[in-house]
C-alpha cells in the first residue's frame, strides 16, 4: 500500500509541477489532473468544488460527473456509498484548517467495505495533497488581490485622512501590522511636513489637529525638515520596520512622503511585504490626487479653510457649487502702479518681484480676515467675504472686509520702508506706496465657475465695486453707503458724508463714503 501511495504521489507531483511551470489556470490544471484519477484510483467520474482565482466558488468535473452532481454528499465524509453498480466517496479540501472545497469521486464496482473505503481515501488524500500547493497559491493570490482592491477603495475615500485611517486598520487586521507611520509633504504650506502614526490599527498621533502631537516626530521635523523624507532618514517614531518612499513615479520627482510599517517580533511574511508595498504605491497615487486637489483650492482659500472643506466628502456640492448669497467685496489696487513700474522699478524682473511681494501679502491678509481670494486683475486684488461656508451675518462679512482693507492699506504703505521700494517715496515721481480700495456689500452668484473651475463671483454689484475703487485716490478707501450702514460704528474708523458719482452704463449714481483709519 505504501509503495502504491508513493507511486501515485510522485506521479501527481510531477504533473502538478509541470502545470505550475507552464503557469496554467486552475481550470487548465484540473482539466489535466482529474482524468488521471481513472488510472490512479479507478474513478470514472470526478467533481471538485472550490474557489477559483477570483475567490468565486466553481465546480470542475470529469467523466460521469452528472451522477455526482445530483448525488447526496451529506453522508459521512470518507464513507463509501453504493450508487448503482458504482461507489461514491467524498472528502473536504482543507488548507490551514479551513475548508476550501470538496472533491467527490465515482469509483468502479463495489468499494463500500471499510477496508476498501479506507484505502481509497488514503490514495485520494495523497493525490489531492499534491494539489494543495496550487490551491494555496490560488487562494493566496486571490485573497491578496481582493485585499489590494479593498485597500485602494479605502484610500480613494474623498476624505484623505479617513481613507488612510481605514486602510491602516485593515492592514492591521490582515497582516498584523503593529506600528504604521505616514509622513508626507504639504504641497500648500511649503516646507511643512504632516504626519499620522498608528498602533495596532488605531490613530495615535497627528499634527493636523485631529490627535495629539508625537514628541519625537515633532523634534525630528524641527531639526531636519524635509530631509526626513530622504531614503534611510530615521523618523524617530518607530524602531525597525519596513520603509517605503512615496513618490510620483516620475524620474527626478521629489519625494511625496514616507511610510514606515513594523510588525511584531517575528516580522512580516512575503505576503505581508507585498501588501505593504502595494498599499504604499496606492497611497502615493492618492497623495498625488490629494495634493492636486489642495493646490487647486489653495488658489482661493486659506489653508484652514481647505482643511475644513476636505474633511467633508461632499464639500464640492455643499460649499462650492454656484449659489446666490449677499457677500462683501473688496477691490484693492496699487496707486500709480504704471508710473512706479515704468519710471522707478523699470526692469520687468523687478516689476514682477514687486507684484509678487505685494499680492502675496495682500492675499494673506484677505485670508487672515476670513476672505476668499477671487482673482488678480493687473495689480488689483479682489476679495470676497462670506464664502465658502456663509456662516456669519452680512454685517459681520462687511466688518471683516473693512478690517482686511485697513490691514492691506497699512501693509502697502509699510513696503516703502523695504529695499528696493524705499526708492519710491524720494523718486519725485509718486508720493509713495499706497493702495486705492473699494468696498461693497451685494447679492452675488459665487462658486467654482468656468473651464478652470475658479472660485469667483458675478453680479452688477461686483462691477460697481470696481467702478468705486477706480474713484479712490492715493491711499484712499471708499465704501458704498449701504456697506457703511451694515458696518455701523467701528473703533478707529471714521466715515465721511455721503457722496455721489454718476458712472457709465449705470442708471443711478453710486452713493458712497470715504473711510479714514485713525
Amino acid at each position: 500500500m505504501l509503495r502504491e501511495l508513493r507511486r501515485v504521489a510522485v506521479a501527481a507531483d510531477a504533473l502538478i509541477e509541470q502545470c505550475v511551470h507552464e503557469r496554467l489556470s486552475l481550470r487548465a490544471i484540473l482539466d489535466r489532473f482529474l482524468p488521471r484519477l481513472e488510472g490512479w484510483l479507478g474513478a470514472h467520474g470526478v467533481l471538485v468544488t472550490t474557489r477559483n482565482e477570483h475567490l468565486v466558488e466553481e465546480s470542475y468535473t470529469w467523466g460521469a460527473w452528472n451522477v455526482l452532481g445530483g448525488a447526496d454528499l451529506e453522508h459521512e465524509e470518507g464513507r463509501a456509498v453504493a450508487v448503482g453498480t458504482s461507489t461514491l466517496l467524498w472528502m473536504r479540501l482543507v488548507l490551514g484548517g479551513v475548508e476550501v472545497g470538496r472533491v467527490a469521486v465515482l469509483l468502479d464496482g463495489d468499494r463500500t467495505s471499510t477496508a476498501d473505503a479506507h484505502a481509497v481515501r488514503l490514495v485520494l488524500e495523497t493525490i489531492f495533497a499534491e494539489l494543495d500547493v496550487v490551491l494555496e497559491d490560488v487562494h493566496t493570490a486571490a485573497h491578496k488581490q481582493r485585499l489590494i482592491v479593498e485597500l485602494e477603495e479605502l484610500l480613494a475615500d474623498p476624505v484623505f485622512e479617513r481613507g488612510v485611517d481605514r486602510a491602516v486598520a485593515l492592514l492591521h487586521r490582515e497582516i498584523h501590522a503593529r506600528d504604521f507611520v505616514l509622513v508626507y509633504r504639504d504641497e500648500v504650506e511649503h516646507g511643512h511636513l504632516r504626519y499620522r502614526t498608528y498602533r495596532d490599527g488605531k490613530l495615535t498621533h497627528a499634527n493636523d489637529g485631529t490627535s495629539g502631537a508625537h514628541e519625537a516626530l515633532e523634534t525630528a521635523i524641527a531639526e531636519r525638515g524635509e530631509a526626513l523624507l530622504e531614503p534611510g532618514a530615521e523618523l524617530g517614531a518607530v524602531r525597525g520596520g519596513v520603509e517605503t518612499l512615496l513618490s510620483t513615479g516620475i524620474t527626478g520627482a521629489h519625494w511625496l512622503g514616507k511610510v514606515v510599517c513594523a510588525a511584531g517580533a517575528h516580522g512580516f511574511s512575503t505576503f505581508a511585504l507585498d501588501v505593504v508595498q502595494v498599499m504604499s504605491a496606492a497611497m502615493s497615487q492618492r497623495l498625488v490626487d490629494f495634493n492636486r486637489e489642495r493646490r487647486h483650492l489653495a488658489q482661493f482659500f486659506a489653508p484652514a479653510v481647505i482643511a475644513e472643506l476636505l474633511r467633508d466628502a461632499h464639500y464640492h456640492d455643499k460649499h462650492l457649487t454656484p449659489r446666490e448669497e449677499t457677500i462683501a467685496v473688496l477691490y484693492a489696487d496699487i496707486n500709480s502702479f504704471t508710473k512706479i513700474s515704468e519710471q522707478v522699478l523699470e526692469r520687468p524682473a523687478a516689476i514682477a518681484e514687486f507684484v509678487n511681494r505685494w499680492s502675496a501679502g495682500a492675499v494673506e491678509l484677505l485670508w487672515k480676515h476670513g476672505g476668499v481670494f477671487d482673482k488678480m486683475v493687473g495689480d488689483c486684488v479682489i476679495g470676497l467675504f462670506g464664502p465658502p461656508f456663509f456662516r456669519d451675518s452680512i454685517a459681520a462679512r462687511s466688518r471683516a472686509a473693512l478690517e482686511a482693507a485697513r490691514a492691506i492699506a497699512a501693509f502697502t504703505s509699510s513696503l516703502e520702508r523695504e529695499a528696493p521700494y524705499d526708492r519710491i517715496p524720494g523718486s519725485g515721481i509718486v508720493a509713495g506706496l499706497g493702495v486705492a480700495i473699494g468696498l461693497n456689500t451685494c447679492p452675488m452668484a459665487c462658486g467654482l465657475m468656468g473651464p478652470n473651475l475658479d472660485y469667483t463671483g458675478f453680479s452688477s454689484g461686483m462691477n460697481n465695486t470696481a467702478r468705486l475703487q477706480s474713484l479712490a485716490g492715493f491711499r484712499e478707501t471708499l465704501a458704498m453707503d449701504s456697506f457703511c450702514e451694515l458696518v455701523g460704528e467701528m473703533p478707529g474708523v471714521a466715515f465721511s458724508a455721503v457722496m455721489e458719482a454718476p458712472v457709465k452704463n449705470v442708471k443711478l449714481p453710486l452713493r458712497y463714503r470715504r473711510l479714514t483709519f485713525t
